[in-house]
């Protein structure tokens, strides 16, 4: 017997429940293993030399440091920036959605890297018993 009083309606969801536990998994999946880490650490890294370089050293011709950011996200950067010259064919693709659409297939990569993670290591298998609750079990090998 139960002596735990209830406070809540059993149809009433608790309040810290949470409400999208589907957004949870993608977030673990996205950030919650180390080869997502590594790789956005990376991005990060590459992004934090193309602005370092862009602001801080002159050069006299273009600098080509934003290309490794574009080459770490390149399977789904690509895409998006072709849907971008679409959108804005005449001019082209303002500078905000270059740097949105660089973040975006950064995240899309590290939720598809975490997916193959998490593919590749598995889940162990529950614990078998080593004897079954037979006969054998009683006299530990007297037959």
């Amino acid at each position: 017997m139960n002596a735990t009083p209830r406070l809540r309606a059993p149809d009433k969801p608790r309040p810290d429940a949470q409400q999208a536990p589907w957004l949870r998994g993608l977030g673990r999946l996205t950030f919650g293993n180390p080869v997502s880490r590594v790789y956005l650490a990376l991005v990060a890294a590459a992004v934090v030399f193309a602005v370092v370089d862009s602001l801080f050293i002159d050069h006299p011709d273009a600098s080509m440091s934003g290309v490794w950011a574009a080459l770490l996200t390149s399977p789904t950067l690509f895409p998006l920036w072709f849907a971008g010259d679409a959108l804005w064919s005449g001019a082209g693709a303002p500078a905000w959605y270059s740097v949105t659409t660089l973040a975006l297939a950064a995240l899309v990569n590290a939720l598809l890297l975490g997916l193959v993670h998490r593919g590749l290591r598995g889940r162990p298998a529950a614990p078998r018993p080593v004897v079954s609750g037979g006969w054998h079990t009683q006299r530990h090998g007297d037959h």
